[in-house]
């Protein structure tokens, strides 16, 4: 399956992945609002801002990449175009090509967007509180999210850029959970070493932790999603079952040291 080439819409002229002509490019700030001439009666004018603040323009890639998202819950991947994201951001088509100079670039910056936002939305979670009830919190958030629309659109847009971009040595899925085992471990170590637990893995013991929420959340999306009340119950059952299994199992503590005859 190859990405879509983003189709005429409209009047429009289809996008491809070659950065347009300067004659066809539109200035950035334009809100493009119609292809009729001023003028003419009943068109729709195009308006000008003039040049955009230093701040507009630092944040202009990322107010695109979240169009670019809005467009992909609104229409999915088969109906993505840069046409429909610059409508949506209300700039000039050419304008992402100055940012972006395809969809590949794109999608993978939006992928790398949505991934910085949601880890980050997750290690807020339970700041200040014990462990055991930080990571109860956020286990109960980490399984609503994967069931909610953006969560299931995360889902979707990481298995397309490891379909269509991957290869042998690079996987995109592979790449976000080693980064997130890498995370949680080192969470657990600085744990362990508040709580003078003797963590031999913090890895292993962060694989543990990740991969039984997404196991769990896997099995559940065979049937209707749970209530909130029901995740938040597992999410406290599991925070418990692990930080037991934590300070108790050989596997992940290192043995005590006898001391010297």
């Amino acid at each position: 399956m190859t990405l879509p080439h983003d189709c005429p819409d409209r009047q429009e002229q289809p996008c491809t992945d070659i950065v347009p002509a300067a004659g066809h490019a539109a200035c950035d700030g334009s809100a493009i609002a119609g292809s009729s001439q001023a003028g003419t009666p009943g068109a729709t004018t195009i308006s000008r801002r003039g040049r955009p603040s230093l701040e507009e323009a630092q944040r202009l890639p990322t107010r695109i990449l979240e169009a670019g998202w809005d467009v992909l819950l609104e229409h999915g991947f088969e109906a993505f175009t840069f046409d429909r994201v610059a409508r949506h951001a209300r700039i000039g088509k050419a304008t992402i090509y100055t940012r972006f100079s395809g969809k590949r670039e794109f999608l993978e910056a939006l992928l790398a967007l949505k991934t910085s936002e949601r880890r980050l939305k997750f290690m807020a979670i339970g700041a200040g509180l014990p462990a055991e009830e930080a990571f109860c919190l956020r286990a109960a958030e980490i399984m609503e999210t994967l069931q909610s629309t953006d969560g299931l659109m995360m889902e979707r847009l990481v298995d397309w850029c490891d379909q269509e971009f991957g290869d042998n040595t690079y996987a995109y899925r592979s790449a976000m959970y080693a980064e997130a085992i890498e995370g949680v471990g080192e969470e657990l170590a600085q744990l362990a070493s508040e709580r003078q637990i003797a963590l031999g893995n913090p890895e292993l013991a962060a694989r543990f932790w990740i991969e039984g929420i997404l196991g769990h959340v896997r099995m559940a999306g065979a049937a209707p999603p749970p209530s909130r009340e029901e995740t938040e119950r597992w999410a406290r059952a599991y925070s418990e079952f692990f930080f037991a299994g934590l300070r108790n199992t050989g596997s992940l503590t290192l043995p005590a040291v006898s001391p010297e005859s």
